[in-house]
């Protein structure tokens, strides 16, 4: 079995439909944008670009201010597709980026990051769930779609577990601004 490991050269974050209507509906909305907020925030200690996806803004809303302010500076994705890989937008931001480990975190688990999830493994990408950055309105359909993501080759993991493995060693620069991050 190959063991697949996250490098901070070849990562990139896709942080889905965080959105003002959308995030609130979810079981345990505030523990998982808390979760989020430390993920993306060590990510972007660590220089790891983000992609960040909006389905309907116009009537789902914006990225939250949390979130959004953790990612820093981006231009959202706007889709209408469930899986964020088929819209052309995306696709080219992340080829582009010349990355092939995704960091997935979003809503809503069982829709929108399932589809993603599974159309970036047909494609070549790894995936690196963050499973505690993930949330749908049941936390049957979160679970059941995490259990199949995990079957179809997504590496399930947890905020935390992902920066610690990004940085592999205390002796780096960004260790003390994570520590504090995450704790």
């Amino acid at each position: 079995m190959e063991i697949k490991r996250l490098k901070r050269e070849d990562a990139i974050l896709t942080a889905v439909d965080f959105q003002e209507k959308l995030l609130p509906a979810m079981s345990e909305p505030g523990n998982i944008e808390k979760l989020a907020v430390k993920l993306a925030k060590g990510l972007r200690e660590l220089g790891i670009p983000a992609i960040v996806t909006q389905q309907y803004t116009k009537g789902i809303g914006k990225t939250v201010d949390a979130v959004a302010e953790a990612i820093g500076e981006f231009e959202p994705v706007e889709k209408n597709t469930f899986s964020a890989w088929l819209t052309d937008e995306y696709r080219k931001k992340l080829t582009d980026s010349c990355r092939k480990s995704v960091i997935l975190m979003g809503v809503e688990t069982h829709i929108c990051v399932e589809q993603t999830a599974l159309d970036l493994l047909a494609n070549g990408y790894e995936v690196f769930l963050a499973a505690d950055c993930v949330g749908s309105r049941d936390s049957f359909n979160r679970d059941n779609s995490i259990r199949r993501m995990e079957r179809a080759g997504a590496v399930i993991t947890n905020a935390e577990s992902i920066l610690y493995e990004l940085m592999g060693s205390s002796a780096v620069p960004e260790f003390k601004a994570i520590s504090k991050i995450v704790k």
